[in-house]
């Protein structure tokens, strides 16, 4: 021990600095064996080790405080005089208090370790914690049981603090006013906030039963992702709404151009006939030697049936003029087939593309729509596709289709309709519509 008197402060104060650490660190290594579930039986052995450690804390002090008298005799303790007075005792004293001070450290590791990985209320505390869904337990009457880190970061985000009671927050989010910068919205049936900074949370709360007893669980989960899609699609909708009724109205435009350009062709052609016929008219009665009234009655008689006739384009002309109007918003109609002959069954066909097209470009944004005729048995069989977007699989007919419907089993054909894997429309004419 009279080593130990010799030597400098400096190796003294280094002693009593790893004597208050192997202390310290002992008594963490007790407390935590203790909480420990699998580790608690060796809480009392660690005891043992600081009730140890203690002791040579005493042994220490009391040497220290007898050198600083200067009184370098031993001190007593009995059995123990021979061991202080041995000149190694202050290396073999200063050995024992490193390896408990690296004992006491390692034993603290293994505990912390085995607590973390363990299933415990510190445990299920820190994994809690560590989620990014806020999670509130409480009790019916709304006395709250266990709240997460995360859940306690909304509440000071949403009220300007931490609620005590998870019913008044929840009124909070159901009515209640928020703080600037905060606003209340709902999303697939749930209260959504959202934040100043751009995040959105959504509060779900829900009742469990454990055992005979209640309890009211709130959780928060973050939907901002999920948000700004929604918010993007609403705004796509809308503008994709606003350029099919754009599209609406530029079509109807277009034929009532067509309509108008129609007439004053039909304007013109009757103009010519009329000119034809009155000339071959005036010449007949002029010239009376030459007169044949056999002719001036079939001049008459078949007037009123040729400018009947001359008011219905051609098949040829309607699908032309069709190709035109479409053309002006940059859609494309193609025509597979031959062409009927009538101009009744000309003009039935062309409002069944315009109707098709129409429908095309208004709910599946075509660019292109293809019209593929086959002359078959039994008449006429028309096949109208697009390279737009398919309609839902229970697609509703509209007034469109079911007035075109009506007017081709008027005629004693059949109409299908069909969305998979792409919007197809199938007619059916029967007899009677020979094709060029």
């Amino acid at each position: 021990m009279a080593e130990l008197y010799a030597w400098g402060w400096q190796a003294r104060s280094l002693i009593t600095l790893l004597l208050a650490l192997s202390v310290l660190t002992q008594a963490l290594a007790t407390v935590l064996s203790f909480y420990s579930r699998k580790r608690r039986h060796m809480a009392l052995p660690e005891l043992c080790i600081l009730a140890l450690l203690l002791f040579f804390s005493l042994l220490y002090g009391q040497a220290l405080e007898s050198f600083g008298a200067g009184l370098l005799a031993p001190v007593g303790y009995g059995p123990l005089r021979i061991g202080i007075e041995s000149g190694a005792f202050a290396w073999l004293f200063l050995a024992v208090l490193l390896l408990l001070l690296a004992r006491g450290v390692w034993i603290c590791l293994l505990r912390y370790r085995e607590i973390k990985g363990g299933v415990s209320a510190l445990s299920v505390k820190n994994a809690m914690d560590s989620l990014r869904t806020g999670i509130l337990f409480s009790a019916p009457d709304g006395f709250i049981l266990l709240s997460n880190a995360q859940m306690q970061r909304l509440m000071t985000a949403i009220a300007g603090k931490v609620y005590r009671n998870g019913n008044d927050f929840y009124a909070l989010l159901v009515s209640g006013d928020l703080r600037p910068g905060c606003w209340r919205r709902s999303f697939e049936g749930r209260i959504v906030c959202l934040l100043p900074d751009n995040s959105a949370w959504r509060f779900k709360r829900e009742e469990l039963r454990i055992g005979r007893k209640k309890h009211l669980l709130l959780t928060a989960t973050d939907v901002t992702e999920r948000w700004e899609l929604t918010a993007q699609l609403q705004r796509q909708n809308e503008l994709l709404e606003r350029r099919g009724e754009e599209l609406k109205r530029t079509i109807g435009s277009l034929y009532i151009l067509s309509q108008e350009r129609e007439a004053q062709k039909a304007k013109m052609r009757a103009h010519d006939l009329l000119g034809q016929r009155m000339a071959l008219l005036l010449r007949t009665v002029r010239d009376e030697r030459a007169m044949d009234y056999g002719l001036l009655n079939s001049l008459s008689r078949g007037l009123m049936d040729e400018m009947k006739a001359a008011d219905e384009p051609s098949s040829q002309d309607a699908l032309e003029s069709l190709r035109q109007e479409f053309g002006f918003i940059g859609v494309e109609i193609s025509l597979e087939g031959p062409l009927p002959e009538g101009r009744a069954q000309g003009a039935l066909l062309a409002g069944i593309i315009r109707e098709s097209a129409t429908n095309a470009v208004r709910h599946g944004y075509a660019t292109r729509v293809l019209v593929r005729l086959a002359q078959t048995q039994g008449g006429l069989q028309i096949r109208v596709t697009d390279n737009g977007t398919p309609p839902p699989e229970n697609m509703a007919e509209g007034g469109g289709l079911s007035g075109m419907r009506r007017e081709v089993e008027a005629r004693g054909g059949a109409l299908r309709v069909t969305s998979r894997p792409q919007f197809a429309l199938e007619i059916d004419l029967p007899g009677g519509y020979g094709c060029v």
